[in-house]
């Protein structure tokens, strides 16, 4: 009898361990904190003076994004020509598919980025990052020390 109980623990403890393990990588959340909290604390962390909206038609046409694979969207562009500073949030369905869509517009900024170009602003763009929390997926292209802010901002923003 005691054989089967330990095999039922060590079950149980497995299968909580893989629930608590979310999918693909992707940390399982308990809360959703909403997009207004969200986004205020990524305004707050990268500074939102010199950033304006990236039109959808921009999220359409250049990141390959539709409107109907995400609800929510928050995305920030410098409105300083000399700054490459951008940064967006998603509410997706399906955030492995969102995150692999903002990895292929990383990828695709790094193909096109002309080596001439505001040399200063590369390294913000080799070191962009794209993170994955609950139903949200936000990407950065920002200095280190704003993107590492930026970062704390989101995941601060969850019960992990």
């Amino acid at each position: 009898m005691k054989k089967y109980i330990a095999l039922i623990l060590s079950l149980l403890t497995v299968l909580c361990l893989c629930a608590a393990c979310g999918h693909s990588g992707t940390a399982v959340v308990s809360n959703d904190p909403g997009m207004d909290v969200i986004s205020a604390a990524a305004n707050g962390a990268v500074g939102n003076e010199d950033m304006q909206d990236i039109p959808d038609s921009y999220i359409q046409n250049t990141m390959k994004i539709s409107a109907d694979s995400y609800s929510e969207c928050v995305a920030k562009i410098s409105k300083v020509g000399t700054n490459i500073d951008e940064y967006g949030i998603f509410k997706t369905d399906d955030v492995e598919a969102m995150k692999a869509a903002l990895e292929d517009y990383l990828e695709y900024r790094e193909m096109i980025w002309m080596d001439e170009y505001l040399p200063t602003e590369h390294p913000k763009l080799q070191n962009a990052q794209v993170w994955v929390l609950g139903d949200y997926v936000m990407y950065a292209i920002l200095d280190s020390d704003t993107i590492s802010a930026a970062k704390t901002a989101f995941e601060g923003c969850f019960e992990i």
